[in-house]
């Protein structure tokens, strides 16, 4: 179960009436930096299992760092994005390598997670280059976002940084992902 918790967050490294548009710019512009930190919680429903704790994402634009820790602050998870891949690392379990971060949970999980997507997600913006549809509220943030067959539901944006997603919700077939960003910073 440990294995399947730490994998599942893996997918945080890196899937009314709805309309097709781009971001505007005044949503854009605020997440626009290319590095940030997100310390916060975390929790993985997929069908009866039910598993939470916290995040520390160090996002850069060659790299990226998670470390993800049981409700008691133990290690359950350490997660490298490089140049030479994606590495998990657990404790008792051997590291697993992968070329790309999807690659990686399809071997661990037998299916792939939104990796990509939540890079772009936990910013309140749709991936880039790929289609959506957007649901915004009445301040032109996104509410509800479809893309490549996941629904990402914004529950609350930060109240120093108005566009700056505090609570989100990413599901699909099953599988439900809740996060809440304690502290972010853009760096």
């Amino acid at each position: 179960m440990r294995a399947w918790f730490a994998t599942a967050l893996l997918a945080l490294l890196l899937g009314g009436c709805a309309t097709v548009s781009p971001v505007p710019p005044a949503i854009e512009t605020p997440l626009r930096a290319e590095n940030w930190t997100l310390q916060g919680r975390i929790g993985v429903l997929n069908g009866e299992q039910n598993l939470s704790g916290q995040i520390h994402w160090q996002h850069r634009e060659d790299r990226d760092e998670l470390l993800m820790t049981s409700p008691l602050g133990q290690g359950v998870a350490r997660i490298v994005r490089n140049g030479e891949g994606v590495t998990l690392e657990m404790p008792n379990q051997p590291t697993r390598h992968a070329s790309d971060a999807d690659t990686l949970t399809r071997e661990a999980l037998g299916y792939v997670l939104p990796v990509t997507g939540l890079t772009w997600w936990v910013q309140g913006r749709p991936a880039p280059g790929r289609p959506f549809e957007a649901t915004r509220d009445a301040s032109g943030r996104l509410a509800q976002l479809r893309q490549d067959g996941w629904v990402i539901d914004y529950l609350q944006y930060a109240a120093d940084a108005p566009t700056r997603p505090r609570k989100l919700v990413v599901a699909r077939e099953g599988l439900e992902i809740r996060l809440v960003a304690d502290n972010w910073q853009s760096e």
